[in-house]
């Protein structure tokens, strides 16, 4: 009789193994990681603040800025970085081998999904004496997640005379936050609870309280609060009405990143997408640097902005800022920078497009196909194509890529699992790989799982990241094909 092989013997990367593989690495790193990553959450909840932080990091670790016409070479071994208008960052470490045989780059995003203010965002309600704030979401996000929760403001202004002032109001407890209130379920009935669920709260219903004052004698229903509001903000930060204008002011949730579950294992946070990427990427460039380790490619980390948005703009990965890094380099190290050195550079190089993934969810399996499901806890994701249906918007990436990075992640012992994004028709989505793909570059998605993907609060394994980061480490270190 022929003997009945078990489906688990014949699964080479069984979920159910990975995550006692990954505690019995090193518990030690695995809590310096987590530490590190929500001190970072918390200080960087928007792209220009993430830009700062980590060029604070940079610095301290020996890298240098290669645009200030720095009289340090392109030595092996040597950290350096790039920024672009505050809102993009580029770094990577000088390898042994020469720049035109390419780069092993971790594509990821800054940006997350959040509430920006309207140009003109102030104004006041003459039936009830309140001061609000009129916005405009950003990114793809269920709106009626966002009312009835602590926000804080933060952004960056620029005054009529030319001259910024960054503003953070709302991350200490002394100091006020900000808040979108819903209808309480006694009223509801008729104008609300009858609705879609995507409809529950529309977008200009996301109005902000920004104040409380009383109500107006004369028919300006801005009068008054607004006036008060308007005062506060000239004594506190200097700006006036029209400032505001010239201004990037987002809404972002008020509480820290806090650890979930009896055994800690999780952690719970806004910016899970994509800063969790950024993070694993940059400090283990940071880590690299600072146990000397001398990769043989030269390796860089790409921190796009705008990807919520489709990748739009100036900061997008769609714009020739990817180019412009790869000149810049290459000028660092002596070349002219020409247009068939730069193909070069680029179609020899390999990326892997790191953004998070949808974990399987225990209360909505039915839109998952279980067997192509990421699970959290169980290491990074390999994806070999996004996009929706019929892998519209995808980037595919070729077998011989997906090959190379399994057996690169098998040999550094690095748990993976493979994922789809849901069953074939039931949704879909993209990262920044296409439009990096398109530069004849070899690229691959991979990632870390969440539940609750674009809420003000998304949950992901301590697992998961560090076994991200020790992904991208071996990546960057170890990735010579």
């Amino acid at each position: 009789m022929k003997k009945k092989v078990s489906r688990k013997a014949k699964n080479p990367y069984s979920w159910k193994r990975s995550w006692a593989a990954e505690k019995r690495t090193d518990p030690m790193s695995i809590k310096r990681i987590s530490e590190l990553y929500m001190e970072f959450l918390d200080k960087a909840k928007t792209e220009r603040e993430a830009v700062e932080y980590w060029e604070e990091k940079l610095l301290e670790s020996g890298f240098i800025d290669i645009t200030e016409g720095t009289k340090k070479g392109p030595k092996p071994g040597r950290g350096f970085y790039l920024i672009n208008r505050e809102k993009q960052i580029f770094a990577g470490i000088v390898g042994s081998r020469e720049i035109l045989d390419g780069l092993n780059i971790v594509l990821s995003h800054l940006d997350a999904p959040r509430i920006d203010l309207k140009p003109v965002p102030l104004d006041g309600d003459r039936d009830t004496g309140l001061g609000i704030i009129r916005t405009h979401y950003y990114g793809g996000i269920k709106k009626y997640h966002w009312v009835n929760i602590p926000l804080a403001l933060h952004g960056r202004v620029v005054r009529g005379d030319g001259s910024t002032i960054d503003i953070k109001v709302g991350e200490d407890e002394t100091e006020p936050v900000f808040l979108i209130p819903d209808l309480e379920p006694h009223l509801s009935g008729k104008v609300q609870n009858g609705r879609k669920l995507s409809e529950g709260i529309k977008g200009e219903e996301m109005l902000v309280l920004a104040g409380s004052g009383s109500i107006p004698d004369d028919e300006d229903e801005r009068a008054g609060i607004v006036e008060e509001v308007l005062r506060l903000l000239h004594s506190g930060f200097g700006i006036n009405e029209e400032d505001l204008i010239s201004s990037d002011i987002a809404l972002v949730p008020a509480w820290r990143a806090r650890e979930i579950g009896l055994d800690k294992g999780l952690i719970g946070a806004y910016g899970h997408d994509n800063r969790v990427s950024s993070f694993c990427a940059m400090q283990a460039l940071l880590d690299l640097v600072k146990q000397k380790t001398m990769p043989a490619r030269w390796v860089l980390a790409s921190n796009f902005d705008r990807e919520e948005i489709g990748s739009e703009g100036n900061t997008g990965a769609r714009s020739q800022s990817f180019e412009m890094s790869i000149y810049e380099m290459l000028n660092w190290v002596g070349y002219r920078g020409t247009r068939r050195e730069l193909m070069n550079v680029m179609s020899r190089s390999f990326a892997l497009s790191a953004d998070v993934k949808s974990g399987m969810n225990p209360m909505f399996k039915s839109v998952q196909d279980p067997m192509n499901s990421a699970r959290l806890g169980a290491g990074i994701t390999i994806t070999k194509y996004t996009g929706r249906g019929g892998k519209v918007g995808a980037n595919d990436a070729s077998a011989e890529m997906v090959g190379a990075i399994r057996r690169l992640f098998n040999e550094g012992g690095i748990n993976w699992q493979m994922q789809e994004t849901g069953r074939v028709d039931a949704g879909g989505g993209g990262t920044v790989a296409k439009f990096i793909a398109v530069r004849n570059m070899d690229v691959l998605d991979v990632g870390i799982p969440l539940l609750s993907m674009h809420s003000p609060f998304e949950v992901l394994s301590k697992l998961d990241v560090h076994t991200a980061y020790r992904a991208f480490s071996r990546f960057f270190s170890g990735f010579t094909q």
